[in-house]
């Protein structure tokens, strides 16, 4: 998950005049709660600017209060300014160890190694404080509680499966935490599909096809615009390049289908496509097909590849070995398959989106005072 503007609630948010001054008393016009839901309110209609700034306020009255500092440091991530919220985050630890688990993922996204294990365990283990206090009659509540205690349990997991593959325990941890995050949910697509990573390099590619088959038989039959009951966008495209490592192409197409549905300005999901078509070719060509079979093959894939990479120069992509791989491909399929005349990128209109109209009188500024009126 480019920065946009956002200022520093590390520094402390400056002094505000109030444009509206109530004659004879000192109290404040709002309180901390008013605050936090105006806050929230503007970070659900994507207004992070101006979400900023009422935080900053509510922080102004109360640089303790945890609630607002997590708000904060979601919003400053979402500026793209991680060092401020991560300082709101590791205050929001030392303020609150035991509860409050949602510091804890996010820190655990920035930190790296163990030290990242740690976190995601913090998380884990407020997760069950909370899930032991929820009574019988809060199932609903309980099962988004297991959700996110499982996929804590895979990301600690893909530490091990990456960063940290070199520690002794390495294997054993990953089987251990994903029997956690088994016993935890046995119906999270993650785990299983994760499971699938860990059986591939073990290179036992029959378990890890079973965990992937496994995986999908867990969400393909539900409602697939429903982004609520599917995995998230990435973990299905780390799902395709799965399947590209098992040789199920097909199956690939099909999940990349319905993510160019869902978003068709991803780069990696541009790119998963002219691969595929480009494996296809390989496969065509092993087995003596038809050329003219081929041809069409890497044609496509030549399509996809040079929408990627124009993708990636409009949004400042920066995985540049993805893209230094496209464009050698690209050339590689030009020698063979020539490019036709009139084979020209179409420019792309960007359409710029009407933002949601204030609900309140006045749009708080650096030099005003905020307005809950």
């Amino acid at each position: 998950m480019g920065p946009r503007k956002g200022g520093s609630v590390a520094k402390g948010p400056k002094k505000v005049k109030s444009a509206k001054k109530d004659a004879g008393t000192s109290a404040p016009k709002y309180s901390i709660d008013q605050l936090l839901a105006k806050t929230q309110e503007l970070m659900d209609d994507n207004d992070y600017e101006t979400a900023l700034k009422f935080i900053a306020k509510a922080i102004e009255m109360d640089g303790n209060n945890t609630q607002a500092l997590l708000l904060a440091a979601i919003i400053q991530l979402e500026s793209g300014e991680a060092e401020p919220a991560i300082n709101c985050l590791l205050k929001c630890a030392e303020l609150s160890p035991d509860r409050g688990f949602e510091k804890y993922m996010y820190l655990g996204q920035f930190a790296v190694e163990l030290e990242s294990v740690k976190y995601f365990q913090l998380g884990v283990d407020a997760m069950q404080r909370d899930l032991d206090e929820l009574g019988a009659e809060s199932k609903d509540q309980a099962a988004v509680l297991k959700r996110k205690m499982a996929e804590a349990y895979v990301a600690m997991t893909e530490i091990y499966l990456t960063d940290c593959c070199f520690e002794e325990d390495a294997e054993k941890k990953c089987e251990e935490l994903l029997q956690s995050g088994l016993l935890i949910d046995p119906e999270c697509p993650e785990v299983y599909q994760t499971m699938a990573s860990v059986r591939l390099s073990q290179n036992r590619s029959d378990d890890a096809r079973e965990c992937v088959e496994k995986s999908m038989a867990l969400w393909t039959n539900k409602d697939l615009t429903d982004l609520a009951q599917i995995p998230s966008y990435e973990n299905r495209l780390a799902l395709v390049r799965l399947l590209l490592e098992l040789d199920d192409k097909e199956k690939a197409l099909g999940l990349l289908e319905n993510l160019q549905k869902e978003d068709d300005e991803n780069v990696d999901a541009w790119y998963l496509f002219g691969w595929t078509y480009h494996l296809q070719s390989e496969d065509m060509a092993a087995a003596n097909g038809n050329d003219e079979d081929k041809a069409e093959l890497l044609q496509s894939a030549r399509e996809c590849f040079k929408q990627a990479i124009k993708l990636a120069n409009m949004l400042g992509y920066e995985n540049d070995g993805l893209i230094d791989h496209a464009l050698e491909l690209v050339a590689a399929i030009d020698a063979i398959v020539p490019p036709a005349d009139n084979d020209d990128d179409e420019e792309g209109e960007a359409t710029a989106e009407v933002p949601n109209e204030l609900e309140w009188d006045e749009v708080v500024s650096e030099d005003e005072d905020v307005d809950m009126e």
